[in-house]
């Protein structure tokens, strides 16, 4: 099993994060448990091996995405990007000096953040509420870079 990432600060864990809930958790395990436990009463008892691979395939991969968690947020390295399962863990790091600009769009009582850098920007959802605060982080880390903050019209 690989060793788990070193855990980094988090000043603002934004609403794009994903877990399994659970009603998925619980539909996960029983697709699971019905796809290896009829597989397996099919192969001992009838000696049927039609769709087995298929089966026990899609019946570990069920188990597989019980733990998938997905977690953005704001660091003093920058914005991260994390995704656990069982078997990795996977950190990506926009770092502050990477950014070029901001774009913040308003939707109801949530936010979209668009960080733009030189190809490829990443959008990170926040609640309304949270970027005041996002703004103060913005100033004390990148007070350079343009935020252009789109309002809805009225």
């Amino acid at each position: 099993m690989p060793e788990k990432l070193p855990e980094l600060e988090r000043l603002l864990v934004s609403k794009s994060g994903q877990n399994v809930g659970y009603f998925k958790s619980a539909m996960f395990a029983a697709i699971g448990v019905y796809l290896l436990g009829t597989t397996f009463w099919r192969y001992y008892s009838l000696g049927i091996t039609e769709n087995a691979v298929v089966n026990v395939i899609f019946g570990f991969s069920s188990f597989f995405v019980l733990r998938y968690q997905k977690l953005s947020y704001i660091s003093p390295e920058g914005i991260v990007r994390e995704t656990h399962t069982w078997i990795s863990h996977h950190r990506e790091v926009m770092k502050w000096g990477e950014i070029k600009f901001i774009t913040i769009m308003h939707k109801h009582n949530e936010a979209m953040v668009c960080f733009e850098r030189d190809i490829l920007g990443w959008k990170v959802f926040f609640e309304d509420n949270q970027l005041d605060g996002l703004k103060k982080i913005f100033k004390k880390y990148i007070p350079d870079i343009d935020v252009n903050d789109i309002k809805p019209g009225v």
